[in-house]
């Protein structure tokens, strides 16, 4: 299995252990002043550990300060940061990895610059104005968080149209950066000439307007591209491997780089002396649905065919990029279609991806969810977290944790078997301790169960920690409930409760009519739990379904139930979503994907906060391009047999009445804490801890944290 990924290959001189490469990715984990510090180095050491071939580093600035897009990215600029890169590169060469240096200079997304009142050098001055919509679906909040990243405030940057002089420094700084590079012990450098930044810029139609010898044709436009390829590989030497990152397109950019001009591209840098070419993609930066079309795609292998068209035309090997899935990597290498394989999210989630493939075991893989909570961060200049993985970002700090074993081993009991208790539980088994738990239904999972019916990764992640539990030996236990009985009789040392969250009905006239379901409700007719009551809301034929479906076992999985879904639910066509938080967008959006006419209410001024903003994009758009009505600043007054009645809040005196008719009504609010089961249990006398969304709705990344956090604490 996956014999071509685990297989060596060469790039120039150097030689990978295997063809799974870590992306660069920004994280924001450096030090203030550029230097490579323990968090950053603990950072990669742990992927290098996890068996990658070839880590890539996050974009290194040339001439730091100037031309950064962030205080905390690594510098090069002077041989002041060379002790921490060294260091750096001996953590990752202990464990058999491969690491190159990604070089840059930011162009037109220099921050750094802008804060510092330095002007920003460009190829042209622009003619492109964009999209500029990002802000209209961020809260006030981000938006000053932006602001303040991006340091402009009221001032409009200054643009230096580069002239000779500028261009002669560039390339010396590459060149430079090239040979200190190969001082602090990396095995190669990217130069990334992709997402923008200034070889970027100068690469792409959109942005370039020169009459010299750097614009117009395609040659022209590479030019500067090339010449660096050429400086750096004679400062550095010819046997140091340099290959470029390049955009295989331009998303919504009129004007932009197409895939004719990334082979054109590619071909010239193999010319220059370029070792490998790694294709990647770019959008309009401005554009918010943009930015999860490339570069961070939200559609799996998005760019693969334009890869292969580019491979085909070069003779240097290829790196593909874009959300590629192990299996797919693999057919890839085997089809000729790409030589190396780079991932940046799946391997924050599970920094071991690769030596797993590599044991056989890739089930035990930690998916990624593509929530985009990572890249989120550095919009504001935060350090990188990732949602489904603790550890990440924190590596400094927790180190092997997670893998080292209990001083003393003690007995626990896990209340629950949502994600909060079942990565409390994974986490305290492998750590030694002996753990039973317990949950109330027939099925593990919780609300990720039924998070796992509307958004399809969400299921890899619910596989793997149930998969998890039970490899590891936890004692499971369905349909139990806990009581303080039942706790005096296991006798566990410390309970978690992971019980969820409570629901409350909002006081909405005619919110008990038949035609109105909450999450619960819901969640019991989809996934066959509950006891019945919720089936009693539907016709004889809808109560005959969700009967077959339960018998069928259908309702168990949320993949079959998710395509049994597009043929009947048991819902009417025309249906209003009350909440326009992550529960309501999500299920309005699986609803409309199944032919229903789906109108949000929401009560506050913007919706899905809950979501990373980058996935919040993603899904307003989707549900505006399928139509889907979304209201904002909406209090809902009546649930009537047919249609719901509603206000739109202008301003705190005034409004206007509106209605929208509604065959179903879902309430996608009043989740809140829930602390009444752990003070009944406590009579049991023995310690409790709360966790996940028991004690207030922290969404997923806050229940596994919690769950996570809570077994380390155990000792």
């Amino acid at each position: 299995m996956f014999d071509h990924l685990r297989s060596p290959v060469t790039l120039g001189t150097l030689q990978l252990r295997n063809r799974i490469a870590m992306a660069a990715m920004g994280v924001e984990i450096a030090g203030e002043d550029g230097r490579a510090g323990e968090p950053i180095i603990a950072y990669y050491e742990e992927r290098a550990r996890g068996g990658v071939g070839l880590v890539i580093t996050e974009v290194c600035a040339v001439a730091y300060p100037r031309g950064a897009t962030a205080h905390r990215q690594l510098a090069i600029s002077s041989d002041d940061y060379l002790p921490g890169l060294f260091e750096l590169t001996d953590r990752v060469h202990r464990h058999g990895a491969k690491i190159a240096l990604q070089l840059v200079h930011h162009g037109k997304v220099s921050r750094v610059d802008v804060q510092d009142g330095r002007p920003v050098l460009m190829p042209s001055l622009p003619r492109f104005k964009g999209a500029n919509d990002m802000a209209n679906d961020l809260s006030r909040e981000e938006i000053g968080l932006l602001m303040k990243a991006a340091g402009t405030g009221t001032r409009k940057p200054e643009i230096k149209v580069a002239d000779e002089q500028d261009i002669a420094w560039v390339i010396d700084a590459f060149a430079s950066a090239a040979l200190r590079a190969r001082r602090a012990g990396f095995d190669a450098v990217e130069l990334h000439a992709a997402h923008g930044y200034l070889l970027s810029e100068f690469l792409s139609p959109a942005w370039n307007f020169r009459e010299d010898a750097y614009g117009g044709s395609r040659e022209n436009r590479a030019r500067l591209l090339c010449e660096v390829i050429r400086a750096a590989k004679a400062r550095a030497g010819r046997d140091f491997p340099i290959w470029a990152r390049i955009d295989c397109r331009e998303f919504r950019t009129p004007g932009g780089i197409t895939v004719e001009d990334a082979e054109r591209t590619a071909e010239l840098a193999a010319e220059a002396g370029a070792d490998a070419i790694h294709v990647s993609a770019y959008s309009d930066s401005t554009s918010a649905a943009g930015f999860t079309e490339a570069p961070l795609v939200h559609a799996e292998a998005g760019y693969v065919e334009e890869t292969a068209r580019i491979k085909a035309r070069i003779k240097v090997p290829v790196i593909a990029v874009g959300r590629i899935e192990p299996e797919l990597g693999e057919r890839l290498i085997r089809e000729g279609k790409a030589d190396v394989i780079a991932m940046a999210r799946k391997l924050l989630a599970d920094p071991a991806l690769a030596r797993k493939i590599e044991e056989g075991r890739p089930e035990d893989i930690r998916p990624c969810i593509y929530c985009y909570t990572c890249v989120a961060q550095p919009f504001f200049d935060r350090p990188v977290r990732c949602a489904v993985n603790p550890m990440t970002g924190r590596e400094d700090r927790l180190g092997s944790s997670e893998r080292e074993q209990a001083a003393r081993p003690r007995r626990l009991l896990v209340v629950g078997g949502g994600p909060s208790g079942l990565e409390a539980a994974r986490v305290a088994r492998l750590r030694g301790h002996d753990v039973v738990l317990c949950e109330k239904s027939s099925q593990l999972g919780g609300t990720l169960r039924f998070a796992s019916l509307v958004y399809e990764p969400n299921e890899r992640l619910l596989d793997w920690l149930e998969g998890q539990v039970r490899k590891l030996g936890v004692e499971i236990r369905l349909e139990t409930e806990v009581t303080p009985e039942l706790i005096r009789a296991l006798a566990p040392d410390e309970v978690l409760v992971a019980a969820g969250a409570a629901r409350e009905k909002p006081s909405i006239l005619g919110v008990e009519r038949e035609h109105v379901f909450d999450g619960d409700d819901l969640r019991a007719l989809l996934t066959g739990q509950g006891d019945g009551s919720a089936a009693k809301k539907l016709s004889l034929v809808g109560r005959l379904a969700v009967r077959a479906g339960r018998a069928t076992g259908i309702t168990g999985k949320p993949s079959l139930l998710r395509e049994a879904s597009k043929a009947w639910m048991p819902l009417g066509k025309e249906v209003v979503v009350i909440g326009g938080g992550l529960v309501g967008l999500e299920l309005a959006e699986f609803l409309a994907e199944r032919g229903r006419r789906v109108v949000v209410l929401e009560a506050g001024p913007k919706l899905g906060l809950e979501l990373a903003h980058p996935r919040r994009w993603r899904v307003l758009h989707e549900l505006r391009e399928l139509g889907v009505e979304l209201v904002t600043n909406a209090v809902v007054r009546e649930i009537g047999e047919r249609e719901v009645a509603y206000e739109i809040r202008s301003s705190p005196s005034e409004g206007r009445l509106a209605s929208a008719h509604a065959d179903n009504v879902i309430l996608a609010v009043g989740l809140g804490a829930n602390p009444a089961i752990a003070a009944r249990l406590k009579e049991a006398g023995v310690p409790i801890r709360e966790i996940g969304d028991v004690t207030g709705v922290g969404y997923l990344e806050g229940a596994i944290r919690d769950g996570f956090e809570a077994a380390l604490a155990l000792g």
